[in-house]
C-alpha cells in the first residue's frame, strides 16, 4: 500500500514537501511489492557488476584499511563476558545432538581422502624427524623407557624357573640369593640403581639406532599399513559411540578453554603478524585486479548473488515495512535534501 501523501500549502515550501512524500511513497511502494522489487534489485545489480568491471579492489580499499578493520575486531575489541556462556551453550547444544547415533566416522571422511591425508603426514619426514629428536632426546622418555625395561627384566627373572639341564645353575641362583639377603642394608638398593644407571644410558643410544630407519622412511610402508588397519576398525564406529567418554561438561570445558587460549592468543604479536602478512598477500595478488576479476576467482557469479538477494531483501523489507520502520528510514534518507532549499530554490527559480 503507497504511503499516504500529505496535502501541504502552497509555495516553494510546501512543493518541496510534496515532493519528498512522493518520492518517499515511490520508493517504499517499490521496495514492498514483490512484482517491483525483483525488477530493481536486478538491476541494481546488473549496475553494481558494471561497475565491478571497471573498479580496482585497490582503488575502492586499501591495505591499510583492511588491516585497520582487522586489527579492530580480531585483536583490539574487548569481547564481553556473554561469548563464554554462548560458547558453553552451543558445546552442550553440539553434544546432545541426535546426528551423532547416526553418523560414523567414515559418514565424515572417505576412505581416498584419509589415504591422502596419510600420505601426506608420511612425506613430512623433516617434521618426523624433528618429533622424535625431541621424544628419544626427552628425560622423561628415557627415565619411562628404563623403568619398563627394568621391571620388565626383573619379572622375567622372578618367574623364570632355571633349566634343570644346566649343571650347578640352581645351586648358584640359590647362593647369590643368600649373598644378597646376607649383605649390608642398602645393597640391594643400590643394585637395582645401577642396574636402572646402565639401563638408562643404553636407552638413548638403542632408541636412536631403532628410530634411524623410521626416519629414513625405511618402515613407511609398515606404517601406512598399520594406520590403515586400524582406519578400517574405527571407521564404522559412529560418533554416539565416541561420545559415551565424552560428557557435556568435557566439551564445555574444552570449548572454554580453548576460548580462554584465543583470548590471550589474539593479542601476541605472532596473531598481528599474520594477519597483515596475509592481507598483503591477498592485495599483492588482488589489489590491481578490478572486483569483477576477483568475483570470479572466489567463484560468486550474479546467479548466486541474485538468489541470495532475492532470499533475503524482500522479507526484510517487509518486514520493516509492517513494523512501520520503512517510511521513517527512507525519509530520513531524502529529507536533509529536502529540507536544504535547494528544491525551494529550483522551484523559485
Amino acid at each position: 500500500m503507497s504511503t499516504p501523501r500529505r496535502k501541504k500549502p502552497a509555495g516553494p515550501k510546501g512543493v518541496a514537501q510534496a515532493l519528498l512524500d512522493a518520492q518517499v511513497g515511490f520508493i517504499v511502494d517499490e521496495l514492498t511489492h514483490a512484482k517491483r522489487l525483483t525488477p530493481v534489485l536486478d538491476a541494481l545489480l546488473d549496475h553494481a557488476l558494471d561497475d565491478a568491471a571497471a573498479l580496482e579492489l585497490e582503488q575502492m580499499v586499501t591495505r591499510d584499511m583492511i588491516k585497520a578493520t582487522a586489527r579492530t575486531y580480531a585483536i583490539e575489541l574487548d569481547l564481553q563476558g556473554g561469548i563464554p556462556e554462548l560458547v558453553g551453550d552451543v558445546a552442550r547444544a553440539l553434544h546432545a545432538h541426535p546426528i551423532h547415533e547416526k553418523t560414523r566416522v567414515a559418514d565424515l571422511i572417505s576412505p581416498r581422502r584419509f589415504e591422502d591425508l596419510l600420505d601426506h603426514v608420511l612425506a613430512l619426514k623433516g617434521l618426523r624427524r624433528r618429533i622424535i629428536d625431541e621424544v628419544v632426546g626427552s628425560p622423561l622418555y628415557e627415565s619411562i623407557a628404563s623403568d619398563l625395561l627394568y621391571n620388565g627384566i626383573r619379572d622375567y627373572l622372578a618367574r623364570t624357573e632355571v633349566p634343570s639341564g644346566i649343571p650347578g645353575a640352581r645351586s648358584a641362583l640359590k647362593l647369590g640369593r643368600a649373598v644378597v639377603k646376607r649383605a649390608t642394608a642398602g645393597f640391594e638398593d643400590a643394585l637395582e640403581e645401577g642396574i636402572k644407571r646402565h639401563i638408562g644410558r643404553s636407552v638413548g643410544r638403542v632408541s636412536r639406532e631403532t628410530a634411524q630407519p623410521l626416519l629414513d622412511g625405511d618402515h613407511d610402508g609398515a606404517l601406512r599399513e598399520v594406520v590403515l588397519d586400524s582406519w578400517q576398525r574405527l571407521r564404522e564406529i559412529t560418533l554416539g559411540e565416541l561420545r559415551q567418554d565424552l560428557s557435556a561438561l568435557d566439551v564445555e570445558e574444552l570449548f572454554v578453554t580453548l576460548y580462554e587460549c584465543w583470548k590471550e592468543l589474539r593479542r601476541t604479536p605472532f596473531v598481528a603478524a599474520m594477519i597483515e602478512t596475509g592481507i598483503d598477500t591477498f592485495f599483492d595478488k588482488y589489489g590491481d585486479q578490478s572486483l569483477a576479476a576477483l568475483l570470479e576467482d572466489l567463484g560468486i557469479d550474479r546467479a548466486q548473488m541474485r538468489a541470495e538477494a532475492l532470499r533475503f531483501a524482500p522479507h526484510v523489507l517487509s518486514e520493516l515495512h509492517a513494523a512501520g520502520r520503512l517510511e521513517p528510514a527512507v525519509r530520513r534518507l531524502l529529507e536533509p535534501f529536502y529540507r536544504s532549499g535547494a528544491v525551494e530554490k529550483i522551484l523559485s527559480a
